[in-house]
């Protein structure tokens, strides 16, 4: 009697379904402090808007939730850089760590060199694997869809827009650490448009000596404010992972096991309602932990970047 083993069989690991439980545990993001890790990402293009712009840099302070973004029509290193220096080191000074994805604006010269100048580290996230910088991916499409809601549908012009979401976005309560963006930054919550059309206690009854002391009060306790958002993230966290834990799967290579990638990630081989979910194999070199590997080709090619376990499953070569 002859038995097919399908684990064993080329063509049906290629066309196997993608696994939609977690593969590994969760590592999360943490910054002790305002502003010294920051996520980096662009968002776009968006339709052509004042200036050829189409394209979003957009960045957050993984402390307070501090959004920046500039709309811009190219994206180059030239163009990071600028806009790290402008909207980042000139307002919250040098951060110590920006997390990025392998792109080459973020992973070339010159934004590279600068970086190691101003002794900033960088950290890449693995290809396709989104949750490696997720809190600038969330907002990204937070910007998106937000900009989205206040042009409606006759205004193009979306660069106008933007201004008024990143307001909103800095004097939200965040869920994570439950307070805003914008009293974490500077002490005292913002006065707000709903405040100006009904009138609140603190914008009709101004003492502005009472003013100033409140202000140097708010200032004093700033850093048990920040404390305590620190301890609510903490909780947040905890209670994420938890659940995230149910779920995983956990799978983990060593250096010389052989693997696929998902087609859906590197495109490598043409897709369609018929093509292969996975290409391949490429054997594991390297193993960087949280994940991340290192490739290489059958040919002996090395693969530029890493990828997370995410994207790979395990090959069973034929003998």
């Amino acid at each position: 009697r002859t038995t097919f083993s399908s684990s064993k069989c080329s063509d049906c690991q290629i066309h196997r379904p993608v696994t939609r439980h977690p593969q590994q545990p969760l590592t999360p993001i943490t910054a002790l402090w305002p502003f010294y890790k920051w996520g980096i990402d662009i968002a776009g293009p968006f339709s052509e808007g004042l200036g050829k712009v189409k394209f979003l840099i957009v960045a957050m302070d993984y402390f307070t939730k501090w959004i920046e973004a500039k709309a811009v029509a190219t994206i180059t290193g030239g163009q990071v850089k600028k806009f790290v220096w402008d909207n980042i080191v000139c307002r919250f000074g040098i951060p110590g760590e920006i997390i990025s994805d392998n792109d080459k604006q973020f992973a070339d010269n010159p934004f590279k060199d600068w970086c190691d100048k101003l002794n900033i580290t960088q950290h890449f996230a693995s290809v396709k694997h989104l949750q490696s910088n997720g809190l600038v991916e969330r907002a990204n499409r937070s910007l998106g869809e937000g900009i989205k809601a206040r042009l409606g549908d006759g205004n193009k012009n979306w660069v106008e827009k933007l201004s008024h979401v990143l307001w909103a976005h800095r004097t939200m309560i965040k869920s994570s650490h439950g307070d805003t963006p914008f009293s974490l930054t500077y002490g005292t919550e913002a006065v707000i448009h709903a405040e100006i059309g009904m009138p609140t206690y603190r914008t009709t009854a101004v003492d502005v000596v009472n003013n100033d002391e409140e202000l140097r009060l708010n200032l004093d306790l700033l850093e048990e404010r920040r404390e305590l958002a620190v301890m609510n993230e903490a909780r947040s966290k905890s209670k994420m992972m938890k659940y995230y834990y149910s779920r995983v799967h956990g799978v983990a290579f060593k250096p010389g096991d052989f693997v696929y990638r998902s087609n859906d990630a590197s495109h490598a081989v043409a897709g369609g309602k018929l093509g292969p979910k996975w290409e391949g194999p490429y054997e594991v070199t390297d193993a960087l932990g949280n994940g991340a590997y290192k490739l290489r080709s059958m040919n002996g090619m090395m693969l530029p970047r890493t990828w997370n376990v995410t994207n790979l499953k395990r090959c069973y070569l034929q003998k």
